[in-house]
């Protein structure tokens, strides 16, 4: 295995195994403050490590495009994650939460013109064919889907909307680390604002407190500082084809450590969304289409 593509597969680990300590923050502390708490942390991390590494903390980008991501990618998208955790199980969660791919690459095409192989349109069918057997809970007729696993897609498309609008003005003029600090951090103050709006303020207890600060190291810094020196070594394509990993290790862990059993439909969705974007965002050896490039969540 190429050092990029161990880089790539740690990062997506971390990324994965960071649902099932979020969840064990749930049962403490509402979602709005746990998500908030977790990226808060973790953006501090990532600008003190940055300090200490004398890098720059200069995102490279006007305040109104970090406010941007940080809205769309960390308070929403990590508001909606959070909620589906508590609401319709880590697992569910974990899956339907990595769907952005096929959005963006939906919007992608739609919205920046940029071409998409046939490969890839396979892809996004079969992706969200998964994605719409996990939502569904109920017979054909009369319909029935499950409320808070559409609150986990509208995040999944919340983030799609944040990558789209602003991928050219980011391309070439933004430091990433810096910009993945910030964004963090000021969607994690977003969130906890948000949480004491709607729930007010929790308890300070140990055990959250720590679960915040373990998986915003290692479940959103760390990856995210992996996956960049990642894409350092290789082309983009060929890192991101290890996206898919990130709801198998979210789905196993849960099962394993919360007992989270997955049914019938779940194991369908897993199957069909890892195959879905595993075909949109692998391009190894191919000159297909012109994807807009999104790290997975941190």
């Amino acid at each position: 295995m190429r050092r990029a593509d161990a880089l790539a597969l740690l990062a997506m680990i971390g990324w994965g195994g960071a649902y099932v300590p979020s969840a064990w923050m749930v049962e403490d502390w509402p979602p709005l403050t746990a998500a908030g708490a977790r990226f808060a942390a973790g953006g501090l991390a990532m600008l003190a490590a940055l300090a200490l590494a004398r890098r720059t903390l200069r995102p490279g980008v006007g305040i109104g495009v970090v406010g941007w991501i940080a809205l769309t990618q960390t308070a929403v998208f990590y508001g909606a994650v959070f909620y589906g955790i508590a609401h319709a199980g880590t697992g569910l969660s974990a899956l339907l939460s990595n769907t952005d791919p096929l959005f963006v690459a939906i919007l992608a095409a739609l919205v920046l013109g940029e071409r998409l192989g046939r490969r890839q349109w396979y892809g996004i069918g079969i992706g969200l064919a998964g994605a719409a057997v996990v939502v569904w809970e109920g017979p054909l007729w009369p319909p029935a889907v499950s409320g808070a696993a559409l609150v986990v897609v509208a995040g999944a498309i919340a983030w799609s909307i944040g990558t789209i609008a602003v991928a050219r003005g980011v391309r070439g003029r933004a430091d990433p680390l810096a910009l993945a600090a910030w964004q963090i951090l000021l969607g994690g103050a977003m969130l906890l604002v948000a949480g004491a709006a709607v729930d007010g303020t929790p308890e300070p207890a140990a055990r959250p407190l720590a679960l915040a600060l373990l998986t915003g190291i290692t479940g959103a810094a760390l990856p995210l500082a992996l996956f960049y020196l990642a894409l350092r070594r290789a082309p983009a394509g060929e890192v991101s084809a290890w996206f898919f990993l990130v709801p198998v290790v979210g789905v196993i862990s849960a099962w394993a450590l919360l007992d989270e059993r997955p049914d019938a439909s779940l194991l369908f969705g897993l199957v069909t969304i890892c195959a879905g974007l595993w075909l949109v965002m692998a391009r190894r050896g191919t000159s297909e289409g012109g994807l807009v490039e999104s790290p997975p969540p941190p």
